[in-house]
């Protein structure tokens, strides 16, 4: 196959996969207490994949040397890599991409390298992927990227514009979600590995008496009841994976991820025996712009008379459902109040965006008292978008707390109050407080002369904005959001910006944020053409000149440039396209050339 890369097209080796039997590989079996899995979404298929042995090399001995791979799974709805070794040298970067090139994840740099080995890439929709990797020119060490599952997606997972979910639930930023912003923060979405299944889950960040920011995550049991040590280190958790607004959006949100989790503690297995929790710890800190928020909790098991649930129902975009009469404690599955009962009962309220509920992928999510605080974690139920007033249940946090076995293994107790203070309820902790500078673009490519819009997307409620834009004209702004600021001049260019709310403030530096490449022209060409570097000289040029196959046609160099316009002949070149890969001292591009 002939993917298309930011390094021109070439052809790519690619790993056909054998398509699993389904009917066969989708029979569950309940286990020995007839626990339910959660929502699953994908089969795994055993593989022996190296990416160092299996991949082919590009410009092999030279500094712009990148290795590719493509994996292709027939008809899949996507494909989920699982990593027995993951080790990416200094200074190189790995990134996966589909075929269409709609999904790009990355860079994965050294920083990445999990200390077991043991590691996990998102989800890549579609049924074909290329990994692509760039080798730093001054560390000739290859990365040791070894693929030992490949799990194959059989669900529809389309999240673009209207979701899989159903079509009564209410986005978190309804009106609805205006008194949960906080709370909604906590919530995230699970991707699960358990043996050779991928499943869905819900679960919350959850705050402790030391409210030290330890990335306690709250699900349930019955998520991954089965998986191993190694599988929890490649569950994959997305945060603020939400609609911006009320309305669906048009494309996916930006992923906001974190990989990698160790098993605290969790209930006795079946529903008669526990109150189905599982606690982990997330394997690392949630980073400060993720804007995270640690949920409070209430475990003195008084029923709260309203309050909501806030979940990814089949994997969705966060979703919020309001109960407006009191919660029933009972035994799972009954009806009939039962004071000593393990789970909370809820029937949801229809709102005036829809009537939220819950679906498979909804399990382990948090419901919030009317204060704010969990008191419970989804098992399942009869809720649905067909059954609007069907009974949810909840494991009661009031249970989970000391009531499920040893308390080492079985109770929430010893980490969230280890000092024993005896706390009965605990407000949530989040970085809201505090100022957290960020900032997206509309482009971070352009070439000479090109427009850059910037939007500031800052934690916190900063009150002012101050923007430097290396070689951007104008240079520096004072608005929140600036609008078209121009970049006459090659190279790689910082952006900073500073917020401030009078007492406290906040800086953000990204380097070389935001890349101008040369003008070409003219193109299409028969005889000549030039690149113009705009106002910056550069001391030293190369022009490689590569074919659709891949294949240098042409190398041209220039070592002793004395301004920033080059013309270069280009007459004894075949009509066809070709890709330019432009090296200076100052980058490396890549840009489309056409002959007639």
């Amino acid at each position: 196959m002939g993917f298309v890369s930011d390094r021109g097209s070439m052809d790519v080796k690619t790993i056909q996969l054998a398509v699993p039997n389904l009917d066969v590989e989708l029979k569950e079996d309940l286990s020995a207490t007839g626990e339910t899995p959660p929502y699953r979404i994908a089969v795994g298929i055993p593989v022996d994949i190296s990416l160092s042995r299996d991949g082919a090399w590009s410009n092999p001995g030279s500094k712009g040397r990148f290795l590719s791979l493509g994996i292709k799974a027939e008809k899949a709805s996507g494909i989920i890599l699982y990593y027995s070794h993951f080790s990416i040298p200094e200074g190189g970067r790995l990134f996966i991409y589909s075929a269409d090139k709609s999904q790009l994840i990355g860079a994965f740099t050294s920083r990445n390298n999990p200390s077991g080995g043991y590691f996990a890439t998102e989800l890549i929709i579609g049924d074909e992927l290329l990994l692509e990797y760039d080798a730093p020119g001054q560390n000739l060490e290859e990365p040791r990227i070894d693929i030992y599952q490949v799990h194959y997606v059989y669900r529809d997972l389309d999240f673009m514009e209207k979701g899989p979910s159903g079509a009564c639930e209410v986005n978190v930023n309804c009106p609805e979600g205006e008194s949960w912003q906080n709370e909604k923060r906590s919530v995230g979405k699970i991707v699960i590995k358990a043996g050779l299944g991928t499943y869905l889950c819900t679960g919350a960040l959850i705050n402790n008496v030391r409210q030290d920011s330890t990335p306690y995550f709250l699900t349930a049991r019955h998520c991954g009841s089965s998986a191993s040590l190694s599988d929890y280190s490649q569950w994959v958790f997305h945060f603020n994976y939400e609609a911006l607004g009320c309305e669906d959006p048009d494309e996916n949100p930006p992923p906001n991820t974190i990989t990698g989790s160790t098993l605290l503690a969790e209930a006795p297995s079946g529903t008669t025996a526990g109150s189905d929790f599982k606690l982990l710890e997330l394997n690392h800190n949630i980073p400060e712009n993720y804007n995270p928020y640690f949920s409070g909790w209430n475990r003195d098991g008084v029923a709260s008379p309203s309050g909501t649930g806030i979940h990814h129902p089949k994997g969705d975009i966060k979703k919020i459902s309001t109960f407006t009469n009191p919660l029933l404690s009972v035994q799972y599955g009954t009806s009939s109040q039962d004071p000593n009962g393990y789970y909370w009962k809820v029937v949801w309220s229809e709102t005036a965006s829809g009537h939220g509920v819950t679906e498979g992928g909804s399990s382990g999510s948090p419901i919030f008292d009317n204060t704010g605080r969990i008191v419970g974690t989804l098992t399942g139920g009869a809720a649905s978008c067909q059954d609007l007033l069907g009974p949810d249940y909840y494991g009661k946090f009031s249970y989970h707390w000391s009531s499920n076995g040893s308390p080492g293994g079985a109770q929430l107790r010893p980490y969230l109050d280890p000092d024993n203070t005896g706390a009965q309820s605990l407000n949530g902790f989040g970085y809201g407080n505090r100022l957290i500078a960020n900032f997206d673009a509309d482009t971070t490519v352009v070439s000479i002369g090109g427009q850059v819009s910037f939007t500031d997307r800052s934690g916190g409620e900063p009150e002012s904005w101050a923007w430097a834009f290396s070689g951007g004209d104008p240079s520096l702004q004072n608005v929140q959001n600036p609008y078209r600021i121009v970049y006459n001049d090659y190279g790689l260019w910082n952006v900073s910006l500073i917020v401030a709310d009078g007492l406290l403030s906040d800086t953000l530096l990204r380097k070389g944020y935001v890349r101008v490449t040369p003008n070409l022209y003219p193109n299409p060409a028969n005889e000549k053409i030039t690149l113009d570097f705009g106002r910056r000289q550069v001391e030293y040029i190369e022009v490689e000149v590569f074919d659709m196959q891949g294949r240098i046609a042409r190398k041209y160099t220039n070592s002793a440039a004395s301004s920033g316009i080059w013309t270069i002949s280009v007459g004894d070149l075949k009509a066809g396209t070709y890709v330019l890969r432009i090296t200076t001292n100052i980058m490396v591009d890549h840009l489309p050339l056409v002959i007639y």
